[in-house]
């Protein structure tokens, strides 16, 4: 069985980028660099692996938020990183108390969540920043 739990995508966003992410409506994103914290409960590596298909591509059937952001021209997914085991809510808090971490889009991956999550995508001054484990 595959390895379930939460997972990081780091992103660098080249330009400013406007996108339509479902029920959120039109979004603006800067330019920078942002993480992305999600869930696999079917298995982290067969949705990087998506995650990864939507970046490259940048075409595939949308199912979350991430996807619209994926697949704008504008974004380059740089990294990954693999938390087996973890909950994707408790990884986020630990990054939204991050000094230098923000939340650039309310509820962006997290209109379902029950934990209190202000969103499960940030805005961060750079893709070296210390992220818990």
């Amino acid at each position: 069985m595959s390895k379930q739990g939460a997972y990081i995508l780091f992103l660098k966003l080249h330009k400013t980028a406007i996108i339509t992410a479902g029920a959120l409506g039109t979004c603006r994103l800067a330019a920078g660099f942002y993480l992305y914290v999600g869930s696999a409960n079917r298995g982290i590596a067969p949705r990087i692996a998506r995650h990864r298909r939507l970046a490259e591509s940048k075409t595939g059937k949308m199912h979350w938020h991430i996807d619209f952001l994926l697949t704008h021209p504008n974004v380059r997914l740089v990294r990954t990183k693999e938390l087996e085991g973890r909950n994707e809510c408790a990884i986020s808090r630990k990054i939204a108390s991050l000094k230098g971490i923000k939340v650039p889009i309310p509820k962006f991956g997290s209109t379902d969540c029950r934990a209190g999550c202000a969103a499960h995508l940030y805005r961060m001054q750079s893709l070296n920043m210390i992220l818990p484990e």
